[in-house]
């Protein structure tokens, strides 16, 4: 009996032994359909070329001009209008739209810009190389016409009229540069070679005093001395007619503006008016 029993444990200890594995190990997860791959993500798109900036517009603009491509002018230019440049930028932009409307037959337009033009460069101008003479003249008039208002734009520098006692400072105040070097430097040559002339005279001669009155007395150096006599009188002539006309000229150009424009504009089918623009 006590071995049946022996027997009986063992055999439940062997159901058991092989029991527990099967119960250590962990269940597998279940098996579900597949996951389907992530889609790819999307390549960036290219993003916009940034605008030229005003500077690469007026090139290009002014590129598109030479060659006579209007509305390209007209494309490039047109949003700088609109855009707080500096003054030099903005002028040539109202130059070059201007020029673009003129081309298209656009002639009011073209008198505007013009005139904003002109209202940012009070000596603007169009050069007759470069354009045909007939919107030079167009120009012309257009400066022409509204002249009273360009001028009163134009500052007043502060001038003082005795100025024009003391050529060439008259003439540098008026704006003649040119002149005033030239007439400087004539007034300098003559002054120095009277002086000069004046005093080698009375180092060379003696001053001599009689009952017939008086006289240079010059011994070995008579021949020269009257050579030299002739230079200082002659440049003393000089002197002074150079400084009487450095005077009136002075006074001319202070009462008068200097800044004349010529310029010619049609009346009609064949005529023409030739004249000078300026303030006065």
């Amino acid at each position: 009996m006590s071995s049946r029993r022996a027997l009986v444990v063992a055999a439940l200890a062997a159901l058991a032994a092989l029991a527990w594995p099967a119960h250590a190990q962990p269940a597998a997860p279940p098996v579900g359909p597949a996951q389907p791959p992530p889609p790819p993500s999307p390549s960036p798109s290219p993003s916009p070329s940034p605008p030229p900036s005003p500077s690469d517009a007026l090139r290009a603009g002014n590129d598109a001009a030479t060659v006579g491509d209007w509305a390209a002018v007209s494309r490039l230019v047109d949003p700088l209008l609109r855009l707080q440049l500096p003054a030099a930028e903005l002028a040539e932009a109202h130059r070059l739209a201007g020029l673009a409307a003129y081309f298209q037959d656009r002639r009011s337009e073209a008198e505007a810009q013009f005139l904003a033009y002109l209202r940012l460069d009070l000596d603007g101008q169009l050069d007759p190389a470069l354009y045909p003479p007939e919107v030079v003249m167009f120009f012309n008039d257009v400066r022409a016409r509204h002249g009273a208002e360009l001028r009163a734009r134009r500052p007043k520098s502060k001038r003082y009229w005795v100025l024009n006692l003391l050529p060439p400072a008259g003439q540098f105040q008026n704006g003649d540069r040119t002149k005033g070097f030239v007439l400087g430097g004539a007034l300098a040559t003559l002054a120095i070679t009277h002086v000069t002339s004046f005093f080698v005279l009375r180092s060379w001669c003696t001053r001599v005093t009689g009952d017939e009155g008086a006289s240079l007395t010059c011994d070995d150096r008579v021949q020269s001395a009257r050579q030299l006599r002739a230079v200082n009188l002659v440049t003393g002539v000089g002197l002074i007619l150079t400084y009487a006309y450095g005077v009136y000229d002075g006074a001319q150009g202070y009462r008068s503006d200097r800044r004349l424009q010529p310029y010619v504009t049609a009346s009609g089918d064949r005529e023409a008016f030739v004249g000078v623009a300026g303030a006065f």
